[in-house]
Formats: structure tokens, C-alpha cells, sequence
């Protein structure tokens, strides 16, 4: 129900990309830097730079279809149900967290900015965004680090939109004196603004990650009216620590760079700010506590939330109650972690038909809530007595049953438990599509954070929760269960992620994905 109201549109913009199976591959199949390209300019086309991110699950869908095209006919007849995952991949690319806000300004701001000090020498602003396109949806915080620095001055980490909010608040809380500009990842919505913040502070050095302009040709930085002027010196962020000038100033780092499929990247480059002992990263952990953070309590991100508190169309809820809020808030969380809840009958996944559901739309007690009342939605909210808990989904259609099946809260209470009862854990996209592609790189990565910081006190993700309670342990711990595989307890977790497993599983056997091998990660000093 999260993306259903974009469905149509990316139905029709897909098979541009991945035809039917019936044709014969097209001869821009062929030809690889257009089948490469092609997603990236259809994305930036057709939703601006808010798509292009997302156009990126689309990109390696089609790479590996068109390096695989003149194979058997088998292989090709199987492009039909590519096409279709690829609509499933931009869905999912898109829930978690690879577009650019553009939900529209309300009361509170453009977007509104929550602007706390998490520790010593350490401050979040935290903002949102949400799906392109939906005034009313699921909603994902953001949030930019600043970290002060030994001798005075200040590094930022993940640059968020500089509202007039955010440049007062920054200027109130005397943050003003920026030297370095650091971006975490090559992830879209970490570095978008990074421009606009070089502008604001010319003197600031600006640090990128060293792959970050590789996908899908390497354009560079200068992109006019949106990049960077073409005089600025972009400094990439070395392996070996010791050579970056923050290295002596309090703030040490480490980098993770895996291969996870043809031309497509993930990396990250994650500080320890030593005065507070705060670990500080982009996409490599989230946690979760069961009350929404504060940014996704204001509008127009809480209208969202008021849109999903609901458990079918008809049903009523009041709009001034915190738990309506908060339930709101877990179901919408559970379906950009997991994808597709087991708790969880859409219109999107093929479980509910269309006119059924807007026969229901128009029998909604409170359109108000969005779209008229259109919520395309079933969700069960406690285990049915049938159903089994430890039981992996199947990707039949309709192999989810009305009456049987687990229920919302029992996935909540075990996602929002992260590994090891931590309370946070690598997200299920990045652990099961990317970073698992090499477990050895992903575990030593661990065991050097733990070594090389043992005294980490807390952890500041890029999203959702935080500070959050950590130590080195916990943390390495967290980090190297995306290497062991799949989450094996409680058995129920890792049946809970079947949707994100499932596609896994076919990315892999039509090597779209690389599988997991040894060598396509790269951690150590170079």
C-alpha cells in the first residue's frame, strides 16, 4: 500500500527497461552504457533528482538482464518476472530511504528541523522525507552530525537540507565555524546538499567517499546549477585514517566498500568522535524504540502516520491519541524494514483487488486521512491462532490467507528488538542485498571497530532512533550478524523478512546480485 498510488506510473516506465518476454531483446539491451544509464536518466527524467536513486535498483535489474540476454531462451523467458521484481526492487530502493524529500511544506516549516546536542561535542538535525509524489505516506527521518572538533571548529557528517531553521539553529547553537564537510556514502539523499553547504562554508575542505561519482559512468562533481563550482577541491576520504586531517583533531574513522553487483556499490565511512565516544554512522545500523522520533510527530510527516494507524479502511481511530500515532509509526516502519509484512494483504503485492478496495475507500469513516479514503490496505494485528510463526512466505500469489496469518505487533516487538536484544541491527536491505556479499570483509570490519574503539558509549545512526545505548561489543556484534547470514533467532525474525529473502534469492540465481564470496569487500588501510 506504500507505493500504490505510483504503482501505474512505474508499470509503465519499467518495461522500457525490461520488456516483456515475449519480444526479443531490444537492441539498447545491448549496448552497455545506455542498458546502464538508461534507468539512471529514465529516474532523473521522470521524477527528477528525487528518482534518481531509486532508478538505481532498476539500473543493476537491467545491467545484469542485458549482460545475460544472449543466453538460453529459458534464461530470457524469465526477464518477465525481472521486470516485474524490478518494480518490486524500485518500491523497495524507495522505502528504504534512497529518494530526496519532496513531501510539501506545512506550518512548521520547509522541511521542519529537530535540532538536539546527543552528547559531548555532539549534535543531530534530524529532518524526513517520504515517497515521491505522496502527500501522505510512509516517512523515513534523516538526520546530519556535528562533531566538534579538538582545537576548535566543527566537522560535518551528512549534510541535510540548510533550511533557514536549520542555518539559525546551527547559528544559535554557535556551530558556525565549519571545517570539513564530510559525506558518509555515495547514497543520494547523505550527499544531495552537500553543495549547498560548501556555498554556505566556502572555507570548509568537503570529503567524499572515494566511490562516490562511479555509477553509472563517472560524471564527476560539477554537474551544473546542482554540483559543486567548478573550482572546489573534493578531497577523497582515505582508507588509512592517519591521512585525514580530523584524524589528529578527535574524530577517527574506518570504511567499508563492498562490490554487491554489476557497477553497483555499497560504502560507508563511519567515525568515532573520541571526546564522547559516540560511534557515528550512516546506513550501517538503525535502532528502533516503539514511540515515533520527535521529527516524524510534526507535519506533514505525522499525517502520514495518522494514514497508517489504521488496520483496513473502515476502520476508525482517533486522530489526537499518542497510541494512534505510535501505531501508525510501527506499521509504516515495519514495511519499509521488511518490505512486505507477513501481517500485511496490499493491493501492491497482488493480494487485494482494486475495485473491491475502492468500494471501501468510499465507505471510509474518515477520508480525511488521505486520498479520499483510499487505503489499500489489510493488516492483522495479533497472530492468528493458525498461523506459523516460524514459517518462511512463499512467493506464490495469494500465499498469504486473510484469516491466517501473523500479526503486526508480534513483527514489530521482534524487529524493534534488533540483534542479540541490542535494540539495533544493519537494515535488512543493506544486510541482506548488499554488505552480505562478502561476510569475511563485513566481519573483519566488525572486529576492527571493536579493536581499534573499545570505548564506545553510544551509536548515532543516519536514521531513526538515536543516541542509542552501545559498546564496542554490541556494535560489532550488530555488524557482523549481517555476515553470519540471516537472522536465526527468534526463527520467526528471519521468517518475517521472506519478502526481502525471496527477492534475494532470485536476484542471486539470476545474477543480478553477486553471492556472497570472499575479495569484493575492501576495509584495510590501502
Amino acid at each position: 500500500c506504500l507505493w500504490q498510488g505510483g504503482w501505474s506510473i512505474m508499470e509503465a516506465a519499467v518495461p522500457a527497461v525490461l520488456p516483456p518476454a515475449v519480444a526479443k531483446p531490444p537492441p539498447y539491451l545491448a549496448a552497455p552504457w545506455l542498458a546502464d544509464a538508461g534507468p539512471w536518466v529514465l529516474g532523473t527524467l521522470h521524477g527528477g533528482r528525487e528518482a534518481a536513486a531509486a532508478a538505481a535498483a532498476v539500473g543493476a535489474i537491467a545491467s545484469g538482464v542485458r549482460q545475460r540476454h544472449s543466453r538460453t531462451y529459458k534464461r530470457h523467458v524469465a526477464m518477465e518476472a525481472a521486470r516485474r521484481d524490478a518494480l518490486a526492487s524500485l518500491a523497495a530502493a524507495t522505502a528504504a530511504a534512497q529518494v530526496m524529500p519532496v513531501l510539501p511544506a506545512h506550518a512548521e516549516g520547509s522541511p521542519p528541523t529537530v535540532i538536539r546536542q546527543a552528547a559531548d561535542g555532539v549534535w543531530v538535525f534530524d529532518q524526513a522525507y517520504g515517497i515521491p509524489g505522496l502527500g501522505v505516506g510512509a516517512n523515513i527521518p534523516i538526520r546530519m552530525m556535528v562533531m566538534k572538533l579538538d582545537g576548535g571548529g566543527y566537522l560535518v557528517y551528512n549534510p541535510c537540507n540548510p533550511t533557514e531553521a536549520c542555518m539559525q539553529g546551527l547559528a544559535d547553537a554557535g556551530l558556525t565555524d565549519i571545517r570539513y564537510i564530510v559525506l558518509g556514502t555515495i547514497a543520494i539523499e547523505h550527499k544531495y546538499y552537500a553543495p549547498q553547504w560548501s556555498a554556505k562554508f566556502p572555507q570548509a575542505e568537503v570529503w567524499i567517499s572515494p566511490r562516490t561519482f562511479s555509477w553509472p559512468i563517472d560524471f564527476g562533481p560539477y554537474i551544473p546549477f546542482i554540483g559543486f563550482p567548478s573550482g572546489k577541491t573534493l578531497n577523497k576520504i582515505p582508507k588509512d585514517s592517519t591521512l585525514a586531517p580530523w584524524y589528529k583533531q578527535g574524530v577517527d574513522h574506518l570504511q567499508l566498500t563492498v562490490d554487491y553487483a554489476p557497477r553497483t556499490v555499497f560504502e560507508e565511512t563511519v567515525l568515532f568522535h573520541r571526546n564522547s565516544g559516540a560511534f557515528v554512522c550512516t546506513d550501517m545500523l538503525i535502532g528502533l524504540s516503539n514511540d515515533p522520533p520527535e521529527i516524524l510527530t510534526k507535519s506533514p510527516y505525522k499525517e502520514g502516520l495518522l494514514w497508517f494507524s489504521r488496520n483496513n479502511p473502515l476502520d476508525r481511530v482517533d486522530t489526537n491519541s499518542p497510541a494512534t500515532v505510535r501505531d501508525g509509526y510501527q506499521k509504516s516502519t515495519l514495511l519499509l524494514n521488511n518490505i512486505n509484512p507477513r501481517s500485511l494483504l496490499s493491493v501492491a503485492a497482488g493480494d487485494l483487488q482494486v475495485p473491491e478496495q475502492v468500494g471501501l475507500a468510499l465507505r471510509s469513516p474518515q477520508p480525511e486521512l488521505g486520498y479520499a479514503g483510499w487505503y489499500p490496505c489489510n493488516w492483522q494485528e495479533t497472530d492468528s491462532p493458525c498461523a506459523n510463526l516460524d514459517q518462511r512466505q512463499s512467493t506464490a500469489k495469494a500465499s498469504k490467507s486473510l484469516d491466517c496469518r501473523p500479526g503486526w505487533r508480534g513483527e514489530w516487538a521482534r524487529l524493534v528488538n534488533g540483534v542479540a536484544d541490542s535494540g539495533f541491527q544493519v537494515p535488512s536491505f543493506v544486510a541482506e542485498l548488499q554488505v552480505s556479499r562478502d561476510p569475511e570483509a563485513l566481519r573483519s570490519f566488525a572486529d576492527e571497530i571493536a579493536q581499534r574503539w573499545p570505548d564506545i558509549k553510544m551509536a548515532i545512526p543516519s536514521h531513526f532512533d538515536a543516541p542509542l545505548p552501545a559498546t564496542s561489543q554490541s556494535v560489532r556484534a550488530a555488524i557482523a550478524s549481517a555476515a553470519d547470514g540471516t537472522p536465526g533467532r527468534p526463527s520467526a525474525r528471519t521468517a518475517d523478512l521472506s519478502a526481502i529473502l525471496n527477492f534475494r534469492d532470485y536476484l542471486e540465481e539470476n545474477d543480478l546480485i553477486y553471492k556472497p564470496k570472499s575479495g569484493r569487500g575492501q576495509w584495510r588501510p590501502a
